[in-house]
């Protein structure tokens, strides 16, 4: 199983919406995915609601748990809640249990999607530590691009210190408002500042029909719109880039 974390330490950057996204995206490719809503907010786990199995991601940090196998292609949630709020300390027997439960879900699942809180505590290094991908969307407004370097600090961090097979996919821009002329000068600043290193090879533009498909717990590109089909093919073009970086690692 290859374990893909979404992170940001920043809220408010489309994060979920990406996560939800590749589960479909990755099951429709017929893979078994195991989708982890490590955020108390939980946004992904009610979007994903139809494929829950009742087991709180909380129980992950606390025991061995038995998530139950896939025989076929689709999409298993283990959802957030409150709990996830009590797991703060930074204590490397929750971290081991996290890590532990993970590997054993492996021989089930062909990919695990990771969906992370917005602030850098327990909960994301151990994200981090038991991956083996890790993908970050951006916002192109000002205060989020501020926090870009604490982020790559953290990440590349892990990568050192902790799981050295952590593969780093790229900063995304998320969200971008191709009208925006501000948006379009702090993408181009990040092109120069950070490069092909660090910056993915793909932009995912805002689309207003993106929120209307979560609203109907659906991929974009499965509404019948115009508007939503060109999201979605646009959505694709990203995460079949995203995919084949995964398969060449």
């Amino acid at each position: 199983m290859k374990a893909l974390v979404v992170n940001n330490e920043k809220g408010g950057v489309g994060k979920s919406t990406i996560a939800v996204h590749l589960a479909w995206y990755f099951a429709e490719r017929g893979k078994r995915v195991l989708f982890l809503d490590l955020d108390p907010q939980s946004n992904g786990t009610t979007t994903l609601a139809a494929h829950a199995v009742g087991i709180d991601a909380a129980a992950l940090f606390a025991r061995p748990v038995a998530i139950p196998p896939m025989a076929s292609a689709g999409i298993r949630v283990l959802g957030g809640s409150a709990a996830l709020r009590g797991i703060v300390a930074v204590d490397g027997k929750l971290i081991e249990k996290f890590r532990s439960n993970i590997k054993d879900a492996s021989r089930a699942y062909d990919i695990a999607v990771i969906d992370t809180p917005p602030t850098f505590g327990v909960r994301n290094l151990a994200a981090l530590i038991a991956g083996q991908f890790v993908l970050a969307p951006i916002d192109l407004d000002d205060y989020a691009i501020d926090g870009i370097e604490t982020l790559l600090k953290h990440i590349l961090g892990v990568k050192q210190k902790y799981n050295s097979d952590l593969e780093f996919l790229g900063l995304i821009p998320n969200r971008l408002q191709t009208t925006s002329p501000r948006q379009r000068e702090n993408l181009k600043s990040l092109i120069q500042r950070f490069g092909t290193k660090y910056l993915f090879d793909g932009v995912i533009p805002q689309r207003s029909s993106i929120g209307e498909a979560l609203a109907e717990k659906k991929p974009v590109w499965n509404l019948p719109k115009t508007a939503a089909r060109e999201a979605g093919r646009e959505m694709r073009i990203v995460f079949d880039k995203l995919a084949m970086k995964m398969e060449m690692a």
